[in-house]
């Protein structure tokens, strides 16, 4: 079955500095929980702790976004943040799962696996799932992507999702990249795609057809 993950109020926000106002915020999820969207990923562009780690300042606190989505944690939804693996504290994990957040998604470059094993083991042991973006997923070849796949597999993640960070990649790669990935584990995969060729909605097509079964979206073609 296809599942849709909303990434507006947090790939999104990269339109508004880091993160949406309060407000909007509060709207957007209000809408979001209502339709029934399955996966909404919330808070500042850079992730939880990149308020107090990378300076990414032009957005609400980490704390200020968890109350906010507290009034939908029981919507049957789930809402989640995205944590960049570089900026990893055992504190934030303490913060989402003190929240009730679902799930923290972990990212990292392709072929950065190495540092992303503590943060979703960290993730786990708190009760949390534990989701996996593969950022600049091109920089290695499909057969490479999934030899990092089977590393994430077995620290327990529970999606794995293929980003086109820079928005290049073709139908017939993204096609190569989801096949490759679905070969060797059973979790399921998604796809990210970025719209700079054009190409977002026929790169989600393609993907969908290799057999992922999430895919990233974003209001107005943000995120």
């Amino acid at each position: 079955m296809l599942q849709l993950m909303d990434c507006t109020l947090r790939d999104g926000a990269n339109v508004v500095g880091k993160g949406f106002n309060a407000e909007i915020t509060d709207l957007v999820l209000k809408g979001l929980t209502e339709a029934g969207v399955p996966i909404i990923e919330i808070g500042n562009a850079g992730g939880i702790g990149a308020y107090e780690v990378a300076g990414f300042t032009d957005a609400l606190t980490d704390e200020e976004y968890l109350q906010i989505a507290s009034k939908y944690l029981n919507s049957g939804s789930e809402i989640g943040m995205f944590l960049n693996a570089t900026r990893f504290r055992e504190k934030y994990i303490d913060l989402a799962k003190d929240a009730g957040l679902h799930f923290l998604r972990v990212g990292a470059d392709a072929g950065k696996v190495a540092i992303t094993i503590e943060p979703i083991k960290a993730i786990k042991a708190r009760g949390l799932k534990a989701y996996y973006s593969f950022m600049k997923a091109y920089v290695l070849t499909p057969a490479e992507l999934a030899e990092e796949a089977k590393q994430l597999v077995e620290a327990g993640i529970d999606e794995l999702t293929i980003m086109d960070s820079a928005g290049t990649m073709l139908p017939h790669e993204v096609a190569e990249y989801v096949k490759a990935l679905t070969a060797v584990t059973n979790v399921p995969v998604g796809f990210h795609g970025h719209n700079n060729l054009g190409l977002s909605a026929a790169n989600a097509l393609a993907a969908y057809e290799s057999g992922a079964t999430i895919l990233d979206c974003g209001l107005m073609g943000m995120a």
